[in-house]
Protein backbone atom coordinates (compact mmCIF):
# COMPACT_ATOMS: atom_id res chain seq x y z
CA UNK A 1 0.00 0.00 0.00
CA UNK A 2 1.46 3.96 -1.03
CA UNK A 3 2.13 5.97 1.90
CA UNK A 4 0.06 8.92 1.95
CA UNK A 5 1.97 12.11 1.15
CA UNK A 6 1.00 15.59 0.49
CA UNK A 7 1.31 15.66 -3.01
CA UNK A 8 -1.51 13.35 -3.21
CA UNK A 9 -3.77 16.16 -2.56
CA UNK A 10 -4.29 19.49 -4.78
CA UNK A 11 -3.32 22.86 -3.22
CA UNK A 12 -6.96 23.68 -1.83
CA UNK A 13 -7.14 20.52 -0.38
CA UNK A 14 -3.67 20.66 1.00
CA UNK A 15 -4.28 24.30 2.13
CA UNK A 16 -6.98 23.36 4.46
CA UNK A 17 -4.82 20.03 5.98
CA UNK A 18 -2.10 22.15 7.11
CA UNK A 19 -4.76 24.72 8.33
CA UNK A 20 -6.91 22.65 10.60
CA UNK A 21 -4.33 22.53 12.76
CA UNK A 22 -3.80 26.14 13.45
CA UNK A 23 -7.82 27.30 13.37
CA UNK A 24 -7.67 24.54 16.43
CA UNK A 25 -4.58 26.07 18.59
CA UNK A 26 -6.75 29.82 17.93
CA UNK A 27 -9.76 28.32 18.59
CA UNK A 28 -8.63 26.98 21.96
CA UNK A 29 -6.65 29.60 22.65
CA UNK A 30 -9.64 32.07 22.67
CA UNK A 31 -12.52 29.13 23.90
CA UNK A 32 -12.80 31.23 27.38
CA UNK A 33 -13.16 34.59 25.68
CA UNK A 34 -9.75 36.78 25.68
CA UNK A 35 -6.68 35.40 27.64
CA UNK A 36 -4.62 37.57 29.22
CA UNK A 37 -1.17 38.28 28.11
CA UNK A 38 0.52 35.44 30.10
CA UNK A 39 -2.03 33.20 29.55
CA UNK A 40 -2.25 33.69 25.92
CA UNK A 41 2.44 33.21 26.01
CA UNK A 42 1.60 29.76 27.77
CA UNK A 43 -0.79 28.50 25.73
CA UNK A 44 0.90 29.95 22.26
CA UNK A 45 4.24 28.55 23.71
CA UNK A 46 2.33 25.30 24.52
CA UNK A 47 1.00 25.05 21.10
CA UNK A 48 4.05 25.46 19.37
CA UNK A 49 5.83 22.42 21.50
CA UNK A 50 2.56 20.04 20.30
CA UNK A 51 3.77 21.37 16.68
CA UNK A 52 7.38 20.69 17.06
CA UNK A 53 6.27 17.17 19.03
CA UNK A 54 4.71 16.60 15.42
CA UNK A 55 7.48 16.71 13.17
CA UNK A 56 9.02 13.56 15.04
CA UNK A 57 5.69 11.81 15.00
CA UNK A 58 5.72 8.00 14.37
CA UNK A 59 3.19 8.58 11.61
CA UNK A 60 4.78 9.91 8.30
CA UNK A 61 1.91 11.92 7.41
CA UNK A 62 1.78 13.78 10.52
CA UNK A 63 5.04 14.10 10.34
CA UNK A 64 5.06 15.58 6.83
CA UNK A 65 1.96 17.95 7.80
CA UNK A 66 3.56 19.02 10.96
CA UNK A 67 7.03 19.92 8.82
CA UNK A 68 5.21 21.56 6.00
CA UNK A 69 3.33 23.98 8.11
CA UNK A 70 7.02 24.54 9.63
CA UNK A 71 8.01 25.47 5.94
CA UNK A 72 5.48 27.79 5.01
CA UNK A 73 5.83 29.86 8.05
CA UNK A 74 3.47 31.59 10.43
CA UNK A 75 2.18 33.99 8.32
CA UNK A 76 -1.09 33.28 7.90
CA UNK A 77 -2.48 35.02 11.30
CA UNK A 78 -1.74 38.53 9.35
CA UNK A 79 -1.76 40.04 13.00
CA UNK A 80 -5.22 40.71 12.91
CA UNK A 81 -5.38 39.89 16.64
CA UNK A 82 -7.57 37.17 18.20
CA UNK A 83 -10.95 36.21 16.44
CA UNK A 84 -14.23 36.03 18.32
CA UNK A 85 -13.93 32.33 20.60
CA UNK A 86 -17.30 31.23 19.07
CA UNK A 87 -16.64 32.47 15.30
CA UNK A 88 -12.86 30.59 15.68
CA UNK A 89 -14.36 27.29 17.37
CA UNK A 90 -17.06 26.84 14.47
CA UNK A 91 -14.39 27.34 11.69
CA UNK A 92 -12.31 25.00 13.70
CA UNK A 93 -14.22 22.53 13.90
CA UNK A 94 -15.70 22.55 10.27
CA UNK A 95 -11.86 22.78 8.91
CA UNK A 96 -11.19 19.76 11.26
CA UNK A 97 -14.34 18.38 9.84
CA UNK A 98 -13.48 18.94 5.89
CA UNK A 99 -9.99 17.63 6.65
CA UNK A 100 -10.50 14.42 8.71
CA UNK A 101 -13.72 13.68 5.53
CA UNK A 102 -11.10 14.28 2.96
CA UNK A 103 -8.11 12.38 4.65
CA UNK A 104 -10.71 9.21 5.28
CA UNK A 105 -11.56 9.02 1.66
CA UNK A 106 -8.37 9.50 0.23
CA UNK A 107 -5.81 8.52 2.86
CA UNK A 108 -4.01 5.41 3.23
CA UNK A 109 -3.84 3.50 6.93
CA UNK A 110 -4.05 4.89 9.91
CA UNK A 111 -3.32 8.67 8.89
CA UNK A 112 -6.79 10.24 9.20
CA UNK A 113 -6.68 8.73 12.62
CA UNK A 114 -3.47 10.15 13.80
CA UNK A 115 -4.11 13.33 12.12
CA UNK A 116 -7.41 13.96 13.96
CA UNK A 117 -5.67 12.24 17.57
CA UNK A 118 -3.11 15.28 17.07
CA UNK A 119 -5.55 18.08 16.45
CA UNK A 120 -7.51 16.85 19.64
CA UNK A 121 -3.47 16.86 21.34
CA UNK A 122 -2.98 20.25 19.95
CA UNK A 123 -6.48 21.28 21.94
CA UNK A 124 -5.74 19.29 25.36
CA UNK A 125 -2.11 20.76 25.43
CA UNK A 126 -3.08 24.01 24.89
CA UNK A 127 -5.78 24.14 27.37
CA UNK A 128 -3.33 22.67 29.96
CA UNK A 129 -0.81 25.27 29.44
CA UNK A 130 -2.35 27.87 32.07
CA UNK A 131 -3.77 27.68 34.67
CA UNK A 132 -7.12 29.71 35.32
CA UNK A 133 -9.29 30.72 38.77
CA UNK A 134 -12.64 30.43 38.44
CA UNK A 135 -14.78 32.21 40.39
CA UNK A 136 -12.44 34.45 41.86
CA UNK A 137 -9.86 34.90 44.34
CA UNK A 138 -10.54 31.90 46.56
CA UNK A 139 -11.63 29.35 44.05
CA UNK A 140 -8.60 26.48 42.95
CA UNK A 141 -7.32 26.75 40.14
CA UNK A 142 -8.24 24.50 37.33
CA UNK A 143 -6.20 23.42 34.28
CA UNK A 144 -8.68 23.17 32.01
CA UNK A 145 -12.23 25.30 32.02
CA UNK A 146 -15.10 24.44 31.23
CA UNK A 147 -15.19 26.27 27.95
CA UNK A 148 -12.17 24.41 27.16
CA UNK A 149 -13.45 21.03 27.77
CA UNK A 150 -16.49 22.13 25.72
CA UNK A 151 -14.16 22.98 22.60
CA UNK A 152 -12.30 19.80 23.02
CA UNK A 153 -15.42 17.79 23.71
CA UNK A 154 -16.84 19.04 20.33
CA UNK A 155 -13.35 18.63 18.80
CA UNK A 156 -13.08 14.99 20.30
CA UNK A 157 -16.80 14.66 18.33
CA UNK A 158 -15.92 15.84 15.37
CA UNK A 159 -12.88 13.57 14.75
CA UNK A 160 -14.60 10.84 15.18
CA UNK A 161 -15.50 8.15 12.43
Amino acid sequence: MAMTTLSDFSEDERALILDAPGAVLNATVVSDGRPSPLEFLKELSAGAKVFREAQRDENRFVRAVANAIRERGSDSSGGQGLPDSEEAMSAALDQAGRALTLLRERADGDDAEEYGAWLVRIAVHVSEASKSKLGGLFSKKVAVTPGEQAFIERLTEAVKD
